[in-house]
């Protein structure tokens, strides 16, 4: 099994990382409205809890109370903001309510296939970028037992939880994570670096204007302006000329910044499918 510092560390983490992101953005292109489910930190944390506590419920649904407590309990979002969460995945089938057989007043939630099968698309990804560091075979064991996500994901989700780097990102990462599709941002400038050589300091990405940036992601050219200023002023993003109509590099501090946690949930994940694979076998 991988470890935080075996993947940090591995040779060729960088291109592998690479990969993942462009796998990631692929993913928002073909379903938007279901990558809006990890569109920020928070909603990302939320759904990856309410998803969990559905997958392990006999029936496979939930109750909302027992979610807004939850969502308290590891301090991921003030009740309205949860309950405007839920909202909004009903809105868009992410997520469907009904009522229950024996108390017709109780509004079960419970996840569509499309939310599942987003989900299982996202283990798929993590799984592959595990393969590629280490070889491995557990993407092809996960495609051949797409059910094994409601065992697997809630153990993926209780590490997550666990863990201060995945729950509370700080630097430059912090900066971008929480807005709207700020994962997908910095997705956006790992996967168009073709030389991870640091040259004075910048490591230059593909990337030449604001516009390109925010092209196909859910945030506008002006706050994602406001954000790269602050993360320009700390020395983590440049431009080689002017400033949004030349090529943009980011700092080796700022890459490591996202290495780090790519390789925290990495490793979490990887601990969590080697228990489930330890269960299913017993």
């Amino acid at each position: 099994m991988l470890t935080t510092q075996t993947i940090s560390a591995h040779p060729h983490i960088l291109p592998v990382l690479r990969q993942q992101a462009g796998s990631f953005l692929a993913l928002g292109r073909v379903s938007p409205r279901g990558a809006s489910i990890f569109g920020t930190h928070q909603r990302y944390l939320l759904a990856q809890l309410g998803a969990s506590m559905m997958f392990r419920s006999p029936d496979g649904t939930m109750n909302l109370s027992r979610f807004l407590q939850a969502v308290q309990s590891h301090r991921v979002a003030s009740r309205n903001t949860a309950h405007d969460f839920i909202r909004e995945m009903d809105k868009y089938g992410l997520i469907h309510t009904f009522a229950a057989a024996e108390d017709k007043r109780l509004r079960p939630l419970k996840l569509t296939e499309e939310t599942i099968g987003l989900l299982g698309i996202w283990v798929s990804i993590h799984m592959k970028t595990l393969d590629a560091l280490d070889g491995g075979t557990r993407s092809a064991t996960f495609a051949h037992s797409p059910r094994l996500i409601a065992k697997l994901h809630p153990r993926i989700t209780d590490r997550i939880l666990e863990s201060k780097r995945s729950t509370n990102p700080d630097g430059t990462f912090s900066l971008f994570t929480w807005m709207n599709d700020g994962g997908l941002v910095m997705d956006k400038m790992i996967s168009t670096i073709s030389d991870f050589a640091p040259k004075d300091d910048r490591i230059v990405t593909g990337l030449t204007s604001l516009d390109e940036i925010a092209a196909a992601l859910r945030v506008t050219k002006t706050h994602l302006s406001r954000k790269m200023a602050v993360a320009e002023d700390s020395g983590s993003v440049g431009w080689l000329g002017r400033r949004g109509a030349s090529p943009l590099w980011v700092s080796p501090g700022f890459l490591a910044e996202y290495v780090a946690y790519q390789a925290d949930k990495l490793w979490r994940i990887d601990e969590a499918y080697a228990e489930t694979m330890a269960m299913v076998s017993a």
